[in-house]
């Protein structure tokens, strides 16, 4: 009755169970523990800050618009990740995103900057003079003196469990956009 198949199926069966229990532990862990919050500064050099409006984007793609506006900006940063580095941490994903308000829309994010950090010896990030990957771009054209604030988030992506993220407790970086003459 018990042949060799069957009790293959009942080791493999159990190997799995345990192994699943095992790592539903990890992630209860992880999530229950959490990870502590980053102090960070961002600094926008004002010279830097440059607001065009022309026909393309900057990588010359068609937005449709007779004029967009594009923002182009360098910025400071100082933030150190190594607390979040623990057993269970993969990776972590930092993004700088421009937020601001409309008349008509009350929240608009645009992420100018992104990097991945992938070990605890590459986590102290001290960047100076960085440009904004990703263009700050208006297709609306209605910017005029526009309050922009810089704040960084981060994800934190774990060998098991869930993703959890944050967005740093300092004082966002603001800027005023306002279109050249």
């Amino acid at each position: 009755m018990y042949n060799l198949q069957q009790r293959a199926n009942v080791l493999f069966s159990f190997a799995i169970t345990a192994l699943g229990s095992i790592l539903a532990i990890v992630a209860a862990i992880s999530s229950i523990t959490g990870y502590p919050s980053i102090t960070s500064d961002i600094r926008v050099d004002s010279d830097t800050l440059r607001v065009v409006s022309r026909r393309y984007g900057p990588d010359y793609f068609d937005y449709g618009t007779p004029k967009s506006h594009f923002a182009r900006l360098a910025f400071d940063l100082d933030a150190d990740f190594t607390p979040i580095f623990n057993w269970n941490t993969k990776q972590v994903f930092v993004t700088v995103i421009a937020e601001y308000e409309t008349k008509t829309h009350d929240r608009n994010s645009v992420v100018l900057w992104d990097k991945i950090i992938s070990s605890k010896e590459d986590a102290n990030l001290n960047l100076r003079n960085v440009p904004n990957k990703y263009a700050l771009i208006d297709v609306s054209r209605k910017w005029s003196h526009q309050q922009v604030n810089l704040s960084l988030h981060w994800d934190v992506t774990p060998y098991v469990g869930l993703i959890q993220g944050g967005k740093t407790p300092s004082n966002p970086a603001n800027i005023i956009l306002s279109p050249a003459a």
